[in-house]
């Protein structure tokens, strides 16, 4: 599963840069010639920098680099829970005089922090309610 989601990250990447129609020197990319093999070897963070002995990549630290090199630092898991059930909560009682350009920067900023939250996956009935028993976890504790 954690490969599905480390190609579904490159497969973006390869979206946003073979849209873009340029490479490294200005000359356009013919999206047919990039294959997987070109977008591993081009993306942020050396896959074998995650390599133990035996071999095995731990694609979920790779996955949390590449994040952090293009995002910055990413907070905790309950961090972000815990601020985006309170963004949410402000945006829910604002008003029509509310200043929602700052609710809306703040909301980018939260975002930008809880990228690695967003990898988790949860597509199982059992790691969904794993997942909501974990943020029930965290709002009972910033209580």
């Amino acid at each position: 599963m954690k490969k599905v989601i480390y190609l579904s990250l490159v497969g973006i990447f390869s979206l946003f840069t073979s849209c873009s129609g340029e490479g490294d020197g200005g000359e356009t990319v013919d999206s047919d010639t990039l294959n997987l093999d070109t977008l591993v070897d081009t993306t942020l963070i050396d896959s074998t920098l995650f390599m133990d002995d035996s071999g095995y990549v731990d694609e979920e630290l790779e996955t949390t680099n590449i994040i952090e090199a293009k995002y910055g630092e990413q907070w905790d898991f309950c961090d972000c829970v815990v601020k985006n059930d309170s963004i949410n909560t402000v945006l829910e009682k604002a008003g029509d005089d509310a200043d929602y350009d700052a609710i809306l920067a703040r909301m980018d900023t939260i975002d930008m922090h809880c990228k690695t939250m967003l990898t988790t996956p949860n597509t199982t009935p059992d790691e969904r309610e794993a997942h909501n028993r974990k943020v029930r976890k965290c709002l009972k504790n910033a209580k």
